[in-house]
């Protein structure tokens, strides 16, 4: 008996050790991406890019069963032009990013003046405000509803601030050879209450989803989020040489409401920086390869 009591001790202690091995990469792991973050803001603050958002509606019964969803036509159709900016304010450190749309459906709703990147040459809590509003302003095209607001490209990596990164349960996966060689795979689902998103009725929605890092480098290059089991969203990011991150090329996303599904395809081009004094406009990367 004794025997048998040492042998089960022994099995439980290398359980408890591979736990903790396993917790320390993935904690090690997750300080690297807080680090790349950090990296990422810095250079991708202040640059513009030219947002092409398409979305398509399909009216569907109030069960919301995606095979009923396929059967059916779309039923509505918007195309946005929007300028789309990452800003980083002096005063506290925070990050933010807006789109300011500018056309909708290929007729121009206000002339294009550059008027968001204007409010961040200096940026302050006040231009913080004022972009806010012109963000409202613009989400009302949005099919759904003008409260959609979560379909951001870059709302995942927010997670992986050290400041956020507690809210959420982590856990660190195999290498994803489809992703590429040396493509690990990081789950998360969100712990904390109240959550960071929440419904029109202030009620909570859990965030979860996986996030593709290259192993070597530390870049991301896909995200995505489930909200509420039904909506998703999936950014792809790709390296660019000017920059020296990975860029969003891509959002892909899926909601529901009670009576419609909407698909959406946002890509992005037309990336410029902006400062004080100049104004500089890169050109567009090359077709990323599917």
């Amino acid at each position: 008996m004794s025997f048998r009591l040492a042998a089960v001790a022994a099995v439980l202690a290398l359980g408890t050790i591979s736990l903790s091995a396993q917790r320390n990469r993935t904690d090690d792991f997750l300080a690297r991406q807080a680090a790349y973050l950090r990296e990422f803001v810095q250079r991708f603050s202040g640059v513009v890019a030219e947002e092409r958002y398409v979305q398509d509606s399909k009216t569907v019964p109030r069960a919301r069963t995606r095979g009923v969803v396929r059967s059916q036509l779309f039923t509505r159709h918007v195309e946005l032009l929007s300028d789309f900016l990452l800003v980083r304010l002096k005063e506290a450190g925070e990050w933010h990013v807006f789109r300011d749309v500018f056309a909708v459906n290929g007729e121009p709703i206000r002339d294009r003046g550059e008027r968001l990147t204007q409010l961040f040459l200096n940026p302050d809590r006040s231009a913080l405000d004022a972009a806010n509003a012109i963000a409202l302003e613009g989400a009302r095209y949005n099919l759904g509803g003008a409260e959609r607001t979560i379909n951001n490209p870059l709302l995942v990596l927010a997670f992986l601030q050290a400041s956020y990164q507690a809210r959420f349960r982590f856990s660190l996966n195999t290498s994803d050879k489809d992703a590429g060689p040396g493509v690990w795979v990081l789950e998360y689902k969100e712990q904390a209450r109240p959550t960071l998103i929440r419904e029109r009725s202030n009620g909570d929605l859990v965030a979860k989803g996986r996030i593709w890092i290259e192993s070597d480098s530390g870049r991301v290059i896909k995200t995505e989020l489930a909200v509420d089991e039904l909506d998703t969203i999936v950014t792809s990011f790709r390296f660019d040489e000017r920059f020296q991150i990975a860029i969003p090329y891509e959002m892909r996303e899926e909601y529901w409401t009670d009576t419609e599904s909407i698909v959406g395809v946002a890509s992005y081009s037309r990336f410029r920086r902006f400062d004080v004094t100049t104004a500089e406009e890169f050109q567009e990367p090359r077709t990323p390869p599917m």
